[in-house]
């Protein structure tokens, strides 16, 4: 039985099922043949759709699954693949991916390694680590490529990689330059569109926008959308409350070190009060020791009481009484 979600007008195109649905149908091929054109700066004259699936060269090697790969003979295999949730090493998986395309060009025999490129787009809904390579679009496209590090020429343009952050891109769309940034709007707001919003009638967008259109999927397509969306929904409510729990054991722990710098502090004033106090007696009674000493000597009361500060009342105390004589 279908599952029934409260639905936008639009699907989320970071939804890998979603994704597969728009950009991955014969149909709709224009829709990822424009994208790759303009993201890479290619004129893709012909185009078609690769199986996702990699097996590895053995039963026991890893395969690898993508979201879409699509080939062009005149120019080299193209992977393309959604991230949701930020990966500690998606740089490496990356290129992981790009070395499957390259293996299976390798014919039997003699080869002169001469293979077609692989370019890798990757969308992402987080932003990456400091990138250490030139940015573009306002810090929320990516480039990379094997180049000479100090004089930036390329090596070979064999393997090119792209990541575009949604998460960095925040434009209206009145503010977006081109297609790229007005892809990335639309991607990026497809599921909070109540109504169809206006394209200028761009046949692009408008397209898109009719790929994307819950209404317009299969119910075989609904179900499968539903219950990813529902894996999604499930993931973010379980991260969601293992943060929250995590920032109130951090909130409480945080309460517990403040009291106990709180309590240190107190034993270091009242350390400190102490010590005062000792070293005030301490010169205290040694004041008394010298003025004793003084006054044993025969000083002068006044100039004893001069050098030391004590009174004539405090020297009267220590003043020895002499043995009266018959």
């Amino acid at each position: 039985m279908e599952q029934i979600f409260k639905q936008t007008k639009y699907v989320d195109p970071m939804i890998d099922v979603a994704f597969k649905q728009i950009f991955g149908k014969e149909k709709n091929k224009r829709l990822i043949k424009e994208l790759l054109e303009h993201v890479f700066d290619q004129d893709i004259t012909e185009l078609e759709f690769v199986n996702v699936e990699h097996p590895g060269e053995s039963k026991d090697d890893r395969k690898a699954v993508f979201d879409l790969q699509c080939n062009s003979r005149q120019l080299g295999d193209f992977i393309v693949e959604v991230q949701v949730k930020a990966q500690a090493h998606f740089d490496k998986r990356a290129l992981y991916y790009s070395t499957f395309p390259i293996t299976a060009q390798a014919p039997r025999g003699d080869w002169d390694y001469d293979f077609r490129p692989v370019f890798f787009l990757g969308i992402l809904n987080y932003r990456m680590s400091e990138p250490s390579g030139p940015v573009g679009n306002g810090g929320y496209i990516h480039r990379y490529s094997i180049r000479e590090d100090s004089t930036g020429a390329q090596l070979t343009n064999a393997l090119q990689f792209v990541f575009m952050e949604l998460d960095a891109f925040n434009k209206r769309l009145q503010d977006c330059n081109g297609f790229v940034d007005k892809f990335l709007y639309y991607f990026k707001n497809l599921p909070n569109f109540a109504m169809k919003p206006d394209t200028q009638q761009d046949s692009y967008f408008e397209e898109l926008l009719a790929a994307a259109e819950y209404s317009n999927m299969t119910k075989a397509e609904r179900e499968a959308y539903n219950r990813r969306l529902k894996i999604q929904r499930d993931n973010y409510a379980a991260d969601k409350y293992a943060r929250e729990k995590q920032e109130r054991e951090m909130e409480k722990v945080r309460v517990e070190m403040e009291k106990a710098r709180s309590e240190m502090e107190k034993v270091r004033q009242e350390l400190e009060e102490a010590r005062a106090r000792i070293l005030a007696e301490g010169r205290a009674e040694a004041n008394l020791s010298n003025a004793a000493k003084m006054l044993a000597a025969g000083l002068d009361m006044d100039l004893i009481s001069g050098i030391t500060g004590l009174s004539a009342e405090d020297l009267a105390k220590l003043k020895p009484v002499r043995p009266v004589t018959e």
